[in-house]
């Protein structure tokens, strides 16, 4: 096995469950980082056996390591920005516990929790306060938190510092030039290795007044953006890092399917691009 492993996200494709899977493997991806078949909203599916199993089964024919699970659905609720005594903060806190009996039920190693834009200090108290819980319940089910944020890098060690490393990055190399909050390269070596559980990488072309935002960058394939992918990837091999890559291309984007494009032939040079970049066969 070589230094770096290179994964995908669930929702990169069009359809989740096995059927993603298999078009992680088709494209030559070794990982995925599982969404939550819908979370609260479905009844919690990854706590379930059946799609347990299923999942499980479709990680053994295709090859593919189930990396972590994201919290995809907790993201779109908002929930992790209110307080635990609200009942959205309840909610959340839910979802954070199944989310994390789910990966230890199924030997996932990770859970991927989103804090993004804590703009006011009573949401910055209410992240920090569900980290903290997640944190404590993960201890206990041997299960590692991650964190993908949008904060400066000095925001970065003030939150992560106070939980003494039991709380890791998931850093996502195109969030702080969307975000306007920094460098992605000099913020990766300012933060080294230890920090950091696994990498995000995607790409946006900028607008035409050169700004990348939610609203007008569209994502693009690997290389082909102007997000600092080529720094990036040096800055992560500078530090020393060993581990997993995890494309979030999103390959069920109209953009990707064109010009004789899928979703697999779009993932398949993601890939290549990666292997290339990081000097792995």
């Amino acid at each position: 096995m070589g230094r770096f492993q290179f994964g995908v996200c669930e929702f990169s494709f069009p359809c989740w469950g096995p059927l993603a899977l298999q078009m992680a493997h088709e494209a030559g991806y070794t990982g995925m980082q599982l969404a939550d078949a819908g979370g609260s909203t479905n009844a919690y599916p990854l706590n379930n056996k059946r799609v347990q199993d299923s999942y499980l089964e479709a990680s053994a024919k295709y090859g593919i390591q189930l990396q972590s699970i994201h919290l995809y659905t907790l993201v779109r609720q908002n929930f992790i920005r209110y307080s635990q005594s609200s009942p959205e903060g309840q909610e959340c806190m839910e979802s954070i516990k199944n989310g994390i009996i789910a990966a230890s039920e199924m030997h996932i190693p990770t859970v991927m929790i989103e804090g993004m834009r804590m703009y006011g200090a009573a949401q910055h108290q209410h992240v920090l306060d569900m980290y903290k819980y997640a944190v404590k319940v993960a201890g206990d089910y041997g299960v590692q938190i991650a964190m993908e944020t949008d904060v400066t890098l000095e925001n970065h060690f003030k939150f992560l510092d106070q939980f003494d490393g039991k709380l890791k990055l998931c850093f996502d190399t195109h969030n702080p030039v969307m975000y306007g909050t920094g460098y992605p390269p000099d913020m990766i070596r300012a933060l080294g290795k230890d920090r950091i559980d696994h990498f995000h990488m995607k790409e946006s072309q900028p607008d035409a007044e050169g700004f990348v935002t939610k609203e007008t960058a569209p994502i693009v394939l690997l290389g082909q953006g102007g997000t600092f992918f080529k720094e990036s990837v040096q800055a992560i091999k500078d530090i020393g890092y060993e581990g997993w890559i995890i494309s979030e291309t999103f390959y069920n984007r109209r953009n990707m399917n064109e010009n004789g494009m899928d979703y697999v032939s779009s993932a398949k040079r993601d890939v290549e691009t990666l292997k290339a970049a990081f000097g792995e066969d």
